[in-house]
C-alpha cells in the first residue's frame, strides 16, 4: 500500500477478519456506501477471510483490487457448509457483486414465462426468472423467441391479454373472433376446459413433441368428424410445423431423456459457457453464455455458482447435466438436492465419460472453443486500443458520454457502457442537466461527469477503464478538469470529434493516428453512435412529455392529480387521443363534462359529438 490512509484501511479490515468466528458461514466485502463488492462462503470464517491479507494473495492484483475498494467486512453464521453454499448463492443473486462469479445480464437471451399460478395462464417474455410460481423456459435468442411466440399464439389458443379474468366481460376481443383465444373473459371456457391448452404449451416448450403430436392428431380427427374443417386445418398446420421443427433436430440418444451438456473455457476475467440442450433424446439448441469471473476463480468454485444461477427456481431443469470432469467435489450432494427440488424429481450432475455422453461433450467443447476464439480476437482489439491511446490498463470497460439539447432547452446527457466491446444496457445511465441554463456543452459535460462519478461510488462500481467523450478538444479539456478534481489521476480519457472523426487524448494537440487501425476506430464510433442514439431518445421523451403536460393541463379542470390519473391509465398521448369518451369518463376524478372537454381537445374537427349521441 502506497498511501497512508490505504494502510490504515488494510489494517482495519485485517483486524475485523481476526475477530471473525472459527465457524461456517458467509462473509461480505462492502465499500463505504454499503454496496456489496464480494460474497464468499467458508467452513471457517476466521481462516478464510484472513487469507485475503497474507503476502501471497496481496501479490495477486485481483485480490489486491478487491481489498483496496473495501471499507469493512461483515459475516453471517450458518449451521454448516451446505447452508453457507445456499446463502452465498442467494446473496449473489440479490446483490450481483462485481467480484463474484455472475451470469452476465445479457438481454439478448430472454426467457418465456408460463404463468401457471393464474386461473387462465398466459405466455410472457421475461428478462430474468424470479420465484413467483411461474414456469420459465429458455434462455432463447431473440429471433427464435419471436418465432415461438408467434407459433404459440397462432396454434395453441392460449390468451395473449393481460386483463383480470372474471368471466363477465361485455365482449371478447379480436383474438376470439379469429379463433386464437377461447375467451375466458366472457366465460366461454372455464378453468377445466382451459387446462389442456396450457398442457399443450408445456409439452411444446419442454420439447415433448411426441406427446404433443399424438394429442394434435387426435384433435384433428375429432374436428374432422364434427365437420369443423377449418379447425381441422388449423391442427393440420400445427402438425406440419412441429414435424418440420423435429426434422431439423439430430437424434443423439435412443431413450427419451432431457440433458444439458455444459462446456467451459477461461477468457480474460470471465468464463465462456456452451450449453447443448437435448430434449427427448434430440439436440434442439445450443446456448452461449458468459460468466463474469473478475477474481479468476478456478472452475471448482465457478461451477456450483453457475448451476444455481442458470437453473434458478422456476426454470426448466433437465434430468441430467453433463460436465467434463468431477468438478463439484464437496458441493455435489447439495447442488443435486437444490436442482432436484427445483425440478420436482431427481437431477444428476455427472461426468461425461464415455459413449454418446462423451460425444455430446465433444460437441459442446467445440462450440465453446469457437466462442473463445472470438473472445481472443476481441481482446486483441482492446489491446490494440490500449497501445494506441497509451492506457495503463486494458480497456475492457468503456463508458461513452453525449449531450443532447434543443437551443439550450430540455438538455440531457447519456452514458452508455460497453464491456469487452459489447453493450451492457443495464449499465446505461441518463441525466437531466439541472445546473446549466441555456446552451453550454462544456459545462453540461462537466455536470454529467461529476454526477456519473458520484453514481459509480454509490453503486459500488469502479471508474471504467476508458471514458469516451463525444466532442473535440474543448469538451475533452472541460471533462479532464472535473476528473482531475474527483479522481487521483488514474483514469483513461479520450474524445471523438464528429466532423473529421478525430480522436484526441489529454496533453496532445494533434489527434491520434488511427491509420491502419480501422477496426479500433470503428469500435469508438460504435460507442459514440450508441451514446448519441440514447441521448437523443431521452431528449425526445423529455420534450414530448413536456408537450403532453402542457396540452393536457390546458384543459380546464385537469390539474396535477388528474394528470397523474391520465398518465397511469394511458401509455401515451396517442392512446388518450384514441380513447372513447366512455373510457375517459371511467377515470377516477373525471366527470362526464370534464371527459367531454378532454375528448373535444383531440376531436375538435369531428362533426360527431359523442355527448349528444
Amino acid at each position: 500500500m502506497s498511501d497512508f490512509s490505504d494502510e490504515l484501511l488494510f489494517d482495519k479490515l485485517k483486524k475485523q477478519s481476526a475477530g471473525f468466528p472459527d465457524s461456517p458461514g458467509v462473509y461480505l466485502f462492502k465499500n463505504a456506501h454499503e454496496s456489496v463488492l464480494y460474497v464468499g462462503k467458508a467452513i471457517s470464517l476466521k481462516k478464510r477471510t484472513a487469507s485475503y491479507f497474507n503476502t501471497k494473495n496481496q501479490d495477486n492484483p485481483k485480490i489486491k483490487a478487491l481489498v483496496s475498494q473495501a471499507d469493512h467486512l461483515e459475516f453471517v453464521l450458518t449451521e454448516d457448509s451446505n447452508q453457507a453454499l445456499l446463502l452465498e448463492s442467494n446473496l449473489i443473486k440479490k446483490y450481483r457483486p462485481r467480484y463474484n462469479v455472475v451470469l452476465r445480464d445479457d438481454k439478448s437471451y430472454p426467457y418465456l414465462k408460463l404463468t401457471v399460478r393464474e386461473d387462465f395462464p398466459r405466455v410472457l417474455i421475461s428478462r430474468r426468472p424470479v420465484q413467483d410460481g411461474s414456469k420459465y423456459y429458455g434462455p432463447f435468442p431473440n429471433l427464435k423467441l419471436r418465432e415461438i411466440i408467434k407459433l404459440i399464439y397462432r396454434y395453441f389458443n392460449i390468451r395473449d391479454c393481460n386483463i383480470d379474468i372474471d368471466g363477465y366481460a361485455e365482449r371478447a376481443c379480436l383474438s376470439y373472433q379469429i379463433k386464437q383465444c377461447p375467451a375466458p373473459c366472457i366465460g366461454a371456457v372455464d378453468k377445466k376446459g382451459y387446462a389442456p391448452l396450457v398442457k399443450r404449451v408445456q409439452w411444446f416448450l419442454e420439447g415433448k413433441h411426441d406427446n404433443l403430436l399424438e394429442h394434435v392428431k387426435a384433435e384433428m380427427l375429432k374436428a374432422s368428424e364434427r365437420l369443423e374443417f377449418e379447425e381441422a386445418a388449423k391442427y393440420r398446420d400445427l402438425l406440419t410445423s412441429i414435424e418440420q421443427m423435429q426434422s431439423t433436430y439430430a437424434m443423439i440418444v435412443s431413450e427419451k431423456i432431457d440433458i444439458d451438456v455444459a462446456a467451459f473455457a477461461f477468457g480474460l476475467g470471465k468464463v465462456l459457457v456452451s450449453v447443448v440442450q437435448v430434449r427427448q433424446g434430440k439436440v434442439i439448441d445450443h446456448i452461449k453464455l458468459i460468466l463474469e469471473n473478475e477474481l479468476e476463480l478456478p472452475l471448482e468454485e465457478v461451477l456450483p455458482t453457475f448451476l444455481q444461477q442458470y437453473y434458478a427456481p422456476g426454470v426448466f431443469v433437465p434430468d441430467e447435466i453433463l460436465v467434463a470432469k468431477d468438478w463439484l467435489h464437496d458441493d455435489e450432494k447439495i447442488i443435486q438436492e437444490v436442482l432436484s427440488k427445483n425440478k420436482g424429481s431427481d437431477v444428476f450432475v455427472r461426468r461425461a465419460d464415455e459413449g454418446w455422453r462423451l460425444d455430446l461433450m465433444n460437441m459442446a467443447e467445440k462450440n465453446v472453443m469457437s466462442a473463445l476464439k472470438e473472445d481472443v480476437q476481441q481482446t486483441n482489439l482492446l489491446t490494440e486500443l490500449k497501445n494506441l491511446l497509451a492506457l495503463k490498463s486494458l480497456p475492457r470497460n468503456i463508458a461513452c458520454f453525449d449531450i443532447s439539447t434543443l437551443q439550450g432547452s430540455f438538455t440531457v446527457g447519456s452514458a452508455v457502457f460497453f464491456r469487452d466491446g459489447a453493450p451492457e444496457k443495464n449499465r446505461y445511465r441518463k441525466f437531466k442537466i439541472k445546473e446549466i441554463v441555456g446552451q453550454d456543452d462544456f459545462r453540461s459535460h462537466q455536470e454529467m461527469m461529476r454526477r456519473y462519478i458520484k453514481l459509480l461510488e454509490r453503486e459500488g462500481n469502479p471508474v471504467p477503464d476508458l471514458l469516451l467523450i463525444d466532442g473535440g478538444k474543448g469538451q475533452l479539456s472541460a471533462v479532464k478538469a472535473v476528473l482531475d478534481e474527483e479522481l487521483d489521476g488514474s483514469y483513461g480519457l479520450v474524445s471523438l470529434a464528429k466532423r473529421e472523426e478525430e480522436v484526441f487524448v489529454p496533453g496532445q494537440s494533434e489527434p491520434v493516428d488511427f491509420k491502419g487501425h480501422l477496426k479500433v476506430r470503428h469500435l469508438l464510433q460504435r460507442l459514440r453512435d450508441e451514446a448519441h442514439r440514447f441521448a437523443v431518445g431521452y431528449h425526445r421523451i423529455i420534450r414530448d412529455r413536456q408537450a403532453v403536460t402542457s396540452l393536457l393541463t390546458d384543459v380546464k379542470g385537469i390539474g396535477p392529480s388528474r394528470l397523474r390519473a391520465l398518465m397511469n391509465r394511458f401509455e401515451s398521448v396517442k392512446a388518450i387521443q384514441e380513447a372513447p369518451l366512455e373510457e375517459l369518463v371511467s377515470i377516477p376524478g373525471f366527470s362526464k363534462e370534464l371527459a367531454h372537454s378532454l375528448y373535444q381537445t383531440f376531436h375538435s374537427d369531428s362533426s360527431e359529438d359523442p355527448l349528444k349521441s
